[in-house]
């Protein structure tokens, strides 16, 4: 599944619309800049270098990745990822399931990518 990426590259620029590749995305983040993802239940953020807060919305833990760490989102609600410094982090949605016991019935998960944007 592709999701739609946005990204603002200045200020007061439009955002920029990228897809985002579900296998793994890699996004550079500058110093004390902002990341938007909609939807984005499912994916993973790992940090590959610098360190990234990210915060759910409706949701009271706020998350401080190392470089080297990762975290799956678990709310199809916004999500905030900002870089207290430099800082590279990928994208991956997970496609690992667990299986359900035989007689019980599950709903399909929901499949949509996330949206994000760079402020």
């Amino acid at each position: 599944m592709n999701a739609t990426v946005h990204k603002t590259l200045e200020r007061n620029a439009a955002p920029a619309q990228l897809r985002l590749d579900p296998a793994g995305q890699e996004i550079a983040l500058e110093a004390l800049h902002s990341t938007h993802v909609k939807h984005a239940l499912g994916w993973t953020v790992r940090a590959l270098e610098g360190s990234v807060w990210i915060t759910q919305d409706g949701d009271i833990r706020d998350v401080v990745l190392a470089a080297g760490q990762s975290f799956v989102l678990d709310r199809d609600t916004p999500a905030l990822l900002s870089a207290f410094s430099d800082a590279r982090i990928s994208l991956r949605l997970e496609t690992a399931r667990a299986r359900p016991l035989s007689g019980v019935e599950t709903a399909p998960a929901r499949r949509t990518g996330p949206q994000w944007s760079a402020a």
